[in-house]
């Protein structure tokens, strides 16, 4: 038994309950349904590049290719995660244009309004322009179809727990055909990749644990 394996049992044997109820969780959502395997292998590798869980990469990139994706599909999607995670810090950049004007709430939030939009944009013109042209070039139709990218960028979205961003790519996901329940199970892909990457960095904790007297 290899170190991996070894560390993987010990994390098991210390939580057998909940390890085996997360495994019939994960195989639950890998399942074919609304979506079909290949695609929910590609929304886990993107949410695993958000999460950077190397262990999550290198076990679903395989997983994505034995399911039927190519690496042009692969890399396009995660192309939609690095836009999702630009997209979701330019839209909390909102919080720091009040705090920049001594606007100061209790409980700050993300404006999305075109006042807003302007003022951000104005402040870095350049960038804003690269940025837009960047993203136009991530979702527009490759080697993934436009409605695949967008239920991609919903669990991005849910990972980087950018509301506007959830907003945005749950209307055009819609708008490109996705169905209630192909959205549904893209945010259950997301949420069991968040979880799984949590687990999987126990092994570091168990490397820690180890050393102890």
């Amino acid at each position: 038994m290899n170190t991996a394996q070894s560390l993987a049992r010990k994390k098991a044997d210390l939580a057998p309950a909940q390890i085996e109820a997360w495994r019939t969780f994960s195989r639950t959502v890998f399942q074919e349904g609304a979506l079909d395997e290949k695609t929910k292998q590609l929304i886990a590798v993107a949410v695993a590049h958000v999460t950077q869980c190397p262990y999550c990469i290198q076990a679903h990139t395989p997983q994505a290719m034995r399911k039927g994706a190519t690496k042009e599909e692969i890399m396009e999607a995660i192309w939609v995660a690095a836009a999702g995670r630009a997209s979701s810090s330019y839209t909390h950049a909102s919080i720091a244009v009040d705090a920049m004007e001594g606007v100061l709430e209790e409980k700050p939030s993300a404006k999305s309004t075109p006042e807003m939009a302007v003022k951000k944009a104005d402040l870095a013109p350049v960038q804003v322009a690269a940025w837009r042209t960047f993203s136009n070039s991530v979702f527009k139709a490759g080697a993934l179809d436009e409605k695949t990218k967008q239920l991609i960028a919903l669990g991005v979205a849910h990972v980087t727990q950018c509301a506007n961003c959830i907003k945005g790519h749950t209307l055009t996901a819609s708008k490109k055909g996705a169905s209630k329940e192909q959205i549904m199970e893209a945010i259950w892909v997301a949420s069991e990749m968040r979880a799984g990457a949590a687990y999987a960095h126990g092994s570091i904790a168990m490397e820690e644990m180890d050393k102890l007297p």
